[in-house]
């Protein structure tokens, strides 16, 4: 099997067609690379601190104490104001630890200042009662009494004990604040992901496996009278086909790695990445109605919304993880669309045909759920999860596990249709 699966891949590699369109596209990776790159020299690493709301606070209900409040918001500007220097100076250390006290204390205020009933909103309280007592920060609830009117909004305090927790850990990681753009060994597979593979790789297997059922037609006359080898037949050229397109996917990318190992390391690997854990771990469908806009914050590689109610559910991962499980959606979106479009060049006579009816129906699923789509029906929609990494780091209406059961059932259906496509229809 393996030297009919090896045979297959050296072929295709060696048609002229198809070694025009891996240059292309690895002209495509190297120049969004290269702007990636450029971007990132602009971009700032580091974010706008949310600040704490004054506004509801009365000096008549203790004077005494309103003053010491004061005096802490006097302390805490000048620690924004000393922090956001460090941060355009890059002594990181110092601007990650100024983070993560501004982070915390804000985190706490709105927590003092919430009408929520109960603590059982605030997740990840006592991680920020830690860091509040290892940073030897004051306690703001001691405040509480001069509130005069409390909010329901507490969307403010997921942004604030994220980004403090998401500071902490590369403080205590001696990690560098890193841009949305940035690309190194560490972050240029999950940047090609993320940019190019979402519209790239259905059209590059299209492109690369159209033409497969003309050119195996003599050889598939003669293979399917041998006894026994029908049956394997279609698992071995789907295994060949999907072989052949990871390594056009996948090498070029362990290239760029290894290239990039000399000029910044690996020790971004551990960075981390802020993920969507309801969507990670079963079925689990946003509810954004009623938001008028959505504002993000960039927390390194992952865009973190402060509006949203995603917001509660992130959590981080190290890049190497979120790398890993990003390549398996990658893995599994391609055997789809080998699927896709074997089945298409099973049922229709001309090559043509059938790769423009691959390219309008992905098309078409692609144009029903854009990403900002909040219909629910898109939950079954294979192209809902084009972008796995969107899908994983909660920039997706629809979650990670629901793509990999989605995309796996319809490859499952594919495949059956396959082998009765072998059986019921002439090659």
């Amino acid at each position: 099997m393996w030297t009919y699966v090896l045979f297959n891949i050296k072929s295709n590699l060696k048609r002229k067609e198809n070694l025009i369109l891996i240059v292309l596209f690895i002209i495509c990776e190297i120049a969004l690379l290269f702007i990636l790159n450029t971007k990132s020299f602009t971009e700032s690493p580091y974010q706008t601190s949310l600040g704490i709301s004054i506004a509801s606070i009365s000096q008549k209900n203790d004077p005494k104490l309103y003053q010491e409040f004061m005096d802490e918001v006097n302390l805490i500007r000048q620690t924004i104001d000393k922090g956001e220097q460090d941060g355009k100076e890059k002594n990181w250390k110092s601007y990650c630890e100024y983070k993560v006290k501004v982070s915390v204390l804000e985190a706490q205020w709105y927590m003092v200042t919430s009408n929520m009933p109960n603590d059982s909103y605030f997740e990840h309280a006592d991680v920020l009662e830690e860091l509040r007592k290892e940073y030897g920060l004051p306690d703001l609830s001691q405040y509480e009494k001069l509130i005069v009117q409390k909010s329901n909004d507490i969307n403010l305090y997921f942004c604030s004990m994220q980004q403090a927790r998401y500071f902490d850990y590369l403080l205590k990681h001696d990690l560098t604040p890193i841009t949305y753009s940035y690309v190194d060994a560490s972050s240029v597979s999950l940047q090609i992901a993320r940019y190019i593979l979402p519209v790239v790789l259905p059209l590059l297997v299209g492109l690369l496996l159209f033409q497969q059922r003309e050119r195996r037609a003599k050889t598939e006359k003669t293979i399917l009278t041998i006894s026994g080898v029908k049956k394997k037949y279609v698992r071995w050229n789907l295994i060949s086909d999907v072989l052949f397109v990871l390594l056009v996917v996948f090498l070029p990318i362990l290239v760029y790695m290894i290239v990039l190992v000399p000029f910044k390391g690996v020790s971004n690997l551990i960075y981390p990445v802020l993920y969507y854990k309801p969507g990670f771990t079963g079925f689990h469908y946003w509810d954004t109605q009623g938001l008028d806009h959505i504002e993000l914050v960039a927390s390194g590689l992952t865009n973190m919304s402060v509006n949203q109610f995603t917001t509660p559910g992130m959590e981080l991962m190290p890049l190497w993880q979120c790398t890993l499980f990003v390549a398996f959606g990658l893995v599994l979106s391609t055997i789809f669309y080998v699927l896709l479009i074997t089945v298409l060049s099973k049922l229709m006579k001309n090559k043509y045909l059938s790769l423009l009816v691959f390219l309008v129906v992905l098309g078409l699923c692609s144009f029903a759920s854009p990403l900002g789509n909040m219909q629910k029906i898109n939950t079954f929609n294979p192209m809902s999860y084009r972008d796995f990494g969107m899908n994983l780091l909660g920039t997706s209406y629809f979650g990670y596990f629901a793509g990999i059961v989605i995309i796996g059932l319809y490859s499952v259906i594919l495949y059956l249709v396959l082998k009765w496509c072998a059986k019921k229809v002439r090659v």
